[in-house]
């Protein structure tokens, strides 16, 4: 017998699901387009072994719903029980078990996941430390979690009788207090950690709303997180509702971890993208980005001809009154140089062009923009000044 509004809640769980999949699909196809199958690296390993855990938390939520419930009942369930309601409501227990645990397993992998990618991102960085301390305290809540769910209830199968006489094995009250500890905490450390960094990446404006638009979800992961042990420790709300924010906030998880390497096979797919929110400068002159070797030779007429040079003894006369372009051309002392024109004068061109990089990494497909003399920064518009002289 299936617990009440059963249409809506199935409707619900499973089209979280297949966002979620869709998002972890796509995901995988961009990071195979950039590293191949073969070269796939921690969090991708990761992410498909989250679907597995993913997929076994939908499942037993339903069935848990559809079932009946479990042995969490009220005085008035319990006085109605019947052999029928009995058998349903331990085959919902045990359910419970398995979604307890896929929950744990769901939500822990996508938290690895994510300190997986920020690992990348920091190297060389003061902030990798915090996320070495971010992957300890993580992988402590693991263990704690894991402790207090399988010593909750002693023995241990008393998580499906019905009715159980032990409290803690149909409430998981103490349980339930610990994976809150360790999963609220874990969640607000990583925040701490991911939104700085995005807040001073040197990219356009809409594109860094975009990444921290993402990364901002992890507040309503803490949301639905007090949400889920709210309604499933506080005994005015003591309800079943606690099942649709278990599949909300691990779905938000997935979604998390995984859009930013969709934001980058978008970027693949529309290139222009990546000048989104770019503020528009004036582009420079070809001449800004070649060198040419120039001398300027006197000749018998107050006017003098600059006279350009490709290939060796070959020249090719331009005007004197050549009118000076963005980059700076100084004309200095002739040298005596036997090889070449009597009288020349030697001119340096201080030439400026940039190289930019496209992509923070392979994660954050974002343009960072920085001076060589700000070394605050960590990589972007790098300014050479190549001295080109003619002889």
């Amino acid at each position: 017998m299936a617990l009440p509004g059963g249409g809506a809640f199935r409707a619900e769980t499973w089209t979280l699901y297949a966002v979620g999949m869709l998002v972890i699909g796509l995901r995988l196809v961009a990071r195979g387009r950039k590293r191949g199958l073969t070269s796939l690296q921690a969090d991708d390993w990761l992410t498909i072994n989250c679907i597995v855990w993913y997929t076994l938390l939908i499942v037993s939520v339903n069935q848990v719903f559809f079932s009946g419930g479990s042995n969490f009942m009220t005085p008035e369930e319990e006085a109605a029980l019947t052999p029928t309601t009995i058998a349903e409501r331990v085959a919902g227990s045990k359910w419970v078990v398995v979604l307890e645990e896929a929950m744990v397993l769901t939500v822990w992998t996508c938290k690895l996941g994510m300190l997986f990618i920020y690992r990348r991102i920091t190297q060389g960085l003061k902030q990798a430390r915090s996320i070495n301390i971010a992957f300890i305290w993580v992988a402590t809540g693991f263990v704690g979690t894991q402790l207090g769910l399988f010593l909750n209830c002693r023995p241990f199968h008393d998580y499906w009788a019905v009715p159980t006489p032990n409290t803690q094995c149909w409430s998981y009250f103490n349980y339930q207090v610990i994976e809150a500890c360790f999963n609220i905490s874990s969640d607000i450390v990583m925040l701490a950690i991911a939104i700085p960094i995005l807040l001073k990446l040197q990219v356009p404006i809409l594109q860094k709303g975009i990444l921290l638009g993402i990364f901002s979800m992890g507040v309503f992961i803490i949301i639905a997180a007090i949400l889920t042990k709210l309604f499933s420790l506080y005994p005015p709300l003591l309800t079943y509702a606690y099942l649709n924010w278990y599949c909300r906030e691990a779905s938000v998880c997935v979604y998390v971890t995984n859009l930013p390497a969709v934001w980058s096979l978008v970027l693949d797919m529309f290139p222009s993208l990546r000048k989104w929110g770019r503020t528009t400068s004036k582009t420079p002159s070809s001449s800004d980005h070649t060198t040419q070797s120039r001398i300027l030779k006197p000749s018998k007429s107050k006017d003098h001809q600059l006279q350009q040079f490709g290939k060796l003894g070959s020249s090719k006369a331009m005007p004197a009154n050549l009118e000076a372009t963005e980059s700076q051309e100084r004309i200095v002392e002739p040298y005596g140089i036997a090889k070449g024109p009597a009288g020349a004068f030697h001119i340096n061109k201080d030439v400026t062009f940039s190289v930019r990089r496209d992509s923070v990494s392979d994660d954050y497909p974002v343009t960072a923009d920085e001076s060589m003399d700000n070394k605050a920064h960590k990589r972007g518009n790098v300014q050479y000044v190549s001295n080109c002289s003619a002889v």
